[in-house]
């Protein structure tokens, strides 16, 4: 009887054995092209429909503030630029894709500027008028370093405002034309992003979902998993390297992202909670390892909750202040994140992260 059952289970071993060398049995593989449908219909394209919407309603703010050039419609701009900067934040992670055509992503926003080119252009071209550096068709092929978020920061944010500056009497000065000029830009660039992802010749959803059996951009729908993936690293790299360990360094704060209108922890926020539903759409529903998906969520909690404590811009922040010690704890926090991101989690995806747009900078 014990002689039999042994026989069995050795022919039943040998058997699958047999199966699985030749193919007959089929690991359950991941589903990337519904994970990245996901992540396309329920995380990326409302993200950019949001600018579009907040970007058009920016550049008709600017064109109402300089026809009358008083202070509440000046206000309303403000609270404009930051609408339309949130809806950039939650969205800053995507690096390829339309957002890359026509350098699209670097004129939202130049930043690092390292070499200072955005502020040295724009004191030459305030300084000489070039009216026709701001036409709608020459605009967008100007300096990089002029067109976004970082040049409009700067015009609406300056170290001593003067509402004169931008025009008297319901004719715009120089600054409110380069002001439009900007906010035009940047939604004529949303409503584009919007266009190109879901055009009905080809729209650029149409080759994410279509890269399950390979197009003229993606070899497989695991190829555009692993890309999106990496955006999703690199933005938690961004955050360390750029938004928190540059302005810490000496406590140089200027160095902070959108220090002048005292939004650079609110941008780092918004960035946190935009990765995390990137994972929560798409990746966590992929993850079979359950301790590392409760660990990843406990990660991404941590380094909100962190974020949230500070009360007072980070340009605000004193070294050696209770607040400077809560910052470290963001720095860490983000760390942490990061390392789960790059490590263990493209290991459990089987998934690679690729080249890192951000090494070498």
């Amino acid at each position: 009887m014990i002689r039999n059952s042994f026989l069995s289970s050795v022919l039943l071993t040998g058997a699958l054995l047999g199966m699985l060398l030749s193919g007959n049995i089929v690991q359950a593989e991941t589903d990337w092209q519904g994970a990245n449908k996901s992540i396309v219909d329920n995380h990326l394209l409302p993200r950019y429909e949001r600018l579009a919407e907040s970007g058009k309603a920016l550049a008709e703010q600017a064109k109402r503030f300089c026809n009358t050039q008083n202070e509440s419609d000046f206000e309303r701009l403000r609270a404009a630029y930051h609408k339309a900067t949130d809806d950039w934040m939650g969205i800053q992670h995507m690096r390829f894709g339309p957002v890359e055509m026509y350098l699209r992503y670097n004129r939202y926003q130049m930043w690092p500027d390292k070499h200072s080119s955005g502020p040295k252009q724009m004191r030459r071209l305030l300084a000489e008028e070039e009216r026709d550096v701001l036409a709608a068709d020459r605009f967008p092929h100007t300096s990089v370093a002029v067109q976004g978020f970082t040049a409009l920061e700067r015009l609406l944010y300056p170290a001593q405002l003067q509402l004169s500056d931008f025009g008297r009497g319901g004719v715009p000065a120089y600054r409110c034309e380069f002001v439009v000029a900007i906010t035009n830009n940047i939604a004529r660039m949303s409503a584009g992003l919007v266009k190109d992802w879901q055009s009905e010749e080809m729209g650029y959803r149409d080759l994410i979902i279509g890269a399950e059996q390979g197009n003229d951009y993606f070899e497989s729908s695991e190829e555009v998993s692993s890309r999106l993936l990496n955006n999703l690293h690199t933005q938690l790299q961004a955050i360390v390297d750029q938004k928190l360990l540059r302005p810490l360094k000496n406590h140089k704060l200027r160095r902070a992202e959108s220090w002048r209108s005292r939004r650079s922890l609110r941008n780092i926020l918004l960035n946190l909670k935009a990765t995390e539903e990137l994972y929560s759409v798409g990746f966590a529903p992929v993850v079979t390892d359950k301790a590392l998906d409760a660990e990843l969520r406990v990660a991404f909690t941590r380094a909100i909750d962190a974020v949230e404590t500070i009360k007072v811009p980070l340009y605000e922040i004193e070294k050696g202040s209770e607040n400077n010690r809560k910052l470290e704890q963001v720095l860490e926090t983000n760390r942490a994140l990061k390392r789960l991101i790059a490590t263990r989690l493209p290991q459990s995806l089987d998934l690679s992260l690729g080249f890192n747009s951000l090494d070498g900078d």
